[in-house]
């Protein structure tokens, strides 16, 4: 079937719907977030990314500047009037230093709360934004494979200004409720070494700080280990955490698993282009507006940045575990990212996924024990994710 290229509204959103028959993704104008993945048909076709249980609004919206004053006001609130799902953090991860946030830029930078515009192409839309602080273009290309449950995304990101720029270029992927259960769910992926937040959980910490461990399991506040698999584990508290994908690996996978529907969304990257995955949980710890003591989602949030602290501390961390925390984008310079979002049914026996692995003609995804396998029949996986971190 051909891929259909809509616009829509989304929850009063300006958005653009593509659909191929077998999967549908839902891109919003507003902040260029990646709304929706879901299964196009059936019993199965779920929302497989975090809604915001808020209000949202679009950025040319003035009802969004409203919200984003509700919300707590520069930095967070830009930010957070606008997000859900997916969100693209360019070109900082975490808090403006107090010089940039007084020229306006908000938490996660600018590509997150500015107007993207879109254009149709072949089998998908392509979408642009231009970041007036950062002096820095982006554009995100968007298509779905032809029969299969596969979203291709390839980013680049231009310098026009006159200078190189240090940047952080972070996938805020998140994930939740009701597609994210501890009843039924788990989170798998390929990472090696990790640390904990420094900062604790603003009173709600369920991590040590600042202490280094093995995923999946990460030191907890009393004692013992939390396994990071396990979504929503304790209400009431959250953490922070960075974890570095597994430096064997050419490519890396994040899985997200649901074994009362059956399906499992994951995520796939070149190691090259995005070598660290933050982990974040809100867990009804936060009491104040927006999160309103209610809210739970589960950040995975694969990027060139270990955790979001801002410019200056990623500076100050180093090299964390060997691998750096930031890239530097020369004058005049492109930098390309590519990376994939695929859905597959699996068996309801399935509670853990041990491997995913891209190739030529499609994906291979293992469960438990590596006894079974499922694959995603899409030509040119491997093709496009070895192209998957280039400048040019």
């Amino acid at each position: 079937m051909t891929t259909s290229t809509t616009a829509e509204k989304w929850h009063d959103r300006d958005a653009v719907r593509l659909g191929n028959g077998v999967m549908e993704a839902v891109l919003l104008r507003g902040g260029g977030h990646i709304a929706e993945l879901r299964l196009s048909r059936g019993a199965a076709a779920v929302n497989c990314l975090w809604p915001a249980p808020w209000p949202t609004a679009d950025p040319d919206d003035a009802y969004c500047k409203t919200l984003a004053e509700n919300y707590g006001g520069v930095p967070a609130g830009a930010f957070l009037a606008m997000y859900t799902g997916h969100a693209l953090c360019l070109d900082i991860f975490g808090a403006p230093s107090n010089e940039d946030a007084a020229r306006g830029m908000p938490l996660h930078g600018e590509a997150a709360a500015r107007t993207w515009s879109f254009d149709t192409i072949d089998r998908g839309c392509t979408a642009r934004v231009e970041l007036p602080i950062a002096q820095l273009d982006c554009e995100r290309r968007a298509r779905l494979a032809d029969d299969a449950a596969v979203l291709f995304i390839e980013e680049r990101v231009h310098n026009r200004g006159a200078v190189p720029r240090e940047i952080h270029w972070v996938q805020h992927l998140s994930l939740g409720p009701p597609f994210l259960e501890t009843s039924h769910s788990r989170i798998d992926a390929s990472l090696d070494r990790g640390r904990t937040w420094p900062l604790g959980y603003e009173g709600h910490a369920i991590l040590r700080d600042d202490a280094d461990f093995t995923w999946p399991h990460a030191p907890a506040i009393d004692g013992g280990a939390l396994d990071l698999g396990v979504p929503f584990a304790r209400p009431g508290y959250g953490f922070v955490a960075a974890a570095r994908v597994d430096a064997a690996r050419e490519f890396a996978y994040i899985a997200a698993l649901n074994w009362q529907v059956g399906l499992v969304l994951v995520y796939c990257f070149p190691r090259a282009a995005f070598p660290w995955v933050a982990i974040w949980e809100e867990n009804c710890a936060r009491p104040g507006v927006p999160w309103n003591g209610i809210a739970r989602v589960r950040g995975m949030e694969f990027g060139t940045t270990p955790m979001p602290v801002g410019r200056d501390a990623i500076r100050t961390m180093g090299n964390l575990f060997d691998t750096p925390g930031s890239r530097v984008i020369p004058q005049g310079a492109v930098l390309q990212a590519r990376y994939l979002a695929a859905i597959a049914e699996v068996p309801l026996n399935w509670r853990a996924i041990t491997d995913v692995v891209p190739g030529r003609d499609g994906l291979i995804i293992a469960g438990p024990h590596n006894r079974e396998l499922i694959s995603i029949a899409a030509a040119g996986i491997e093709e496009f994710l070895q192209e998957g971190y280039r400048e040019g």
